[in-house]
């Protein structure tokens, strides 16, 4: 099976592979000492993962919305509506202050729950159709900004290396080409 976007998809899931190994390779006791730039790793490869949905999302062309029904006048109580829980949320919220953490929870934890997020990222990567498709949807409903201006802080892209910065850069420009119009790439 060929992924969209071979060009942009296995450099991703390559850093995904890096960091899970890395992840595994570390005693979670020891979490706390690699926990910063592990962290700044994983914010950095949600942003590329996001992105990169963005970049599929654009590619989709869906069908014309159907009209909606008149609305009843009496509330209808809906059976066995489900709770639908998504793997990866598509788009960002405005940027919050950032809190120091209390160090509260133990590095096992810590650990336990980095290791659940890069899971996550590696099933979406997985299979990003779906996850695309549902972005389209979203988009075509939704006429605000889905992606913040800058991908991750400054305080993470410092602790990452430069390929992963300039493969974030490609994927923003490749997401946002109305934001890069002008600018000189090459």
């Amino acid at each position: 099976m060929t992924r969209p976007h071979p060009d942009l998809w296995y450099p991703i899931a390559e850093l995904l592979a890096a960091l899970r190994t890395w992840l595994r390779a570390t005693a979670p006791e020891a979490f706390a000492q690699i926990a910063l730039d592990a962290r700044a790793h994983l914010a950095a490869l949600t942003a590329l993962v996001r992105r990169y949905l963005h970049v599929l999302a654009a590619e989709i062309r869906l069908p014309p919305l159907a009209p909606l029904p008149p609305l009843p006048d009496e509330p209808v109580a809906r059976e066995g509506a489900r709770s639908s829980r998504y793997l990866f949320p598509l788009i960002e919220h405005p940027a919050r202050r950032a809190r120091a953490s209390l160090g509260e929870d133990p590095p096992e934890l810590q650990h336990a729950l980095l290791m659940e997020a890069v899971q996550r990222l590696v099933s979406v990567m997985a299979n990003p159709a779906p996850h695309a498709l549902r972005l389209a949807r979203f988009l075509r409903r939704f006429t605000g900004r889905a992606l913040r201006e800058l991908p991750v802080p400054w305080s993470v892209i410092r602790r990452i290396g430069p390929g992963v910065d300039t493969l974030l850069m490609r994927l923003d420009a490749a997401a946002r080409p109305q934001a890069w119009e002008g600018i000189d790439t090459g």
